[in-house]
């Protein structure tokens, strides 16, 4: 029996406009260590499918205090998590509820009203796929040329711009609501997870025809945050891209 393996990149960059990365990332146990960091955070490699590994991205929010803390909570949360995790199962929903409390229980000890991060999320176990995401951080496939979201949104338009109506660090009494859903792949197929820094900057076409190609994964996700950060760069920008080999 063949032995599917993944190629993934990440690349977390800081927008143009911000001076600090609310981003972050958990990428087969690596996250995102320096939130003050201003320089690119990049890592890339190979890994089974079988492996049962975690792929996911955070984005503090903007609008409330400590955005950044939000995200590396998470990050880091989702880490210590897999890590101890020995069940080869889904188990996204249960990590989302321990990041949610994760991120309660800080906002408490930081004496604050709220704090918060969206996140998207796959997990891979076996010939499964599973997502879940919170907010507006999307997950895409891309699939025989064809690029498709299979997140799902939460937010609400109100003057001026979007509210996020689901993201984990809800407060008590508010109970978070993600999407999730469960697929497959084949070989060749990519998935992207990525922050609205991206989205907000490139349309679905202009993704699709950036990462549409058989490069290796780190070339092209470095080219999508650079695309996005060229388009003006008004949020920060974090890419992460996987194929299956």
């Amino acid at each position: 029996m063949r032995k599917n393996k993944i190629e993934y990149a990440v690349v977390s960059a800081t927008g143009k406009v911000r001076r600090n990365n609310e981003d972050n990332y958990c990428c087969c146990g690596k996250i995102r260590e320096d939130v003050n960091a201003v320089t690119d955070s990049v890592h890339s490699g190979m890994t089974d499918a079988a492996a049962n590994e975690l792929f996911a991205v955070f984005d503090g929010m903007g609008g409330e205090a400590c955005g950044e803390v939000a995200s590396y909570i998470a990050a880091s949360s989702a880490m210590l998590f897999t890590r101890a995790k020995d069940a080869y199962g889904e188990y996204l929903k249960e990590l989302a509820a321990f990041i949610n409390d994760k991120i309660r229980e800080g906002t408490e000890a930081r004496s604050l009203v709220l704090m918060g991060t969206t996140a998207a999320m796959l997990q891979v176990a076996g010939e499964d796929v599973y997502i879940l995401n919170s907010g507006d951080s999307r997950i895409y496939k891309l699939s025989s040329h064809e690029l498709r979201q299979i997140s799902e949104d939460h937010i609400l338009p109100v003057r001026g711009g979007n509210a996020i109506t689901q993201f984990l660090g809800m407060p008590e009494g508010y109970e978070p609501s993600p999407y999730a859903a469960k697929g497959k792949y084949k070989p060749g197929d990519m998935f992207l997870l990525c922050s609205d820094g991206v989205t907000d900057m490139l349309s679905d076409d202009e993704i699709c025809r950036i990462i549409d190609d058989r490069m290796d994964v780190d070339v092209l996700v470095r080219a999508l945050v650079d695309a996005a950060l060229d388009k003006g760069g008004v949020d920060n920008t974090t890419a992460l891209l996987l194929r299956f080999l």
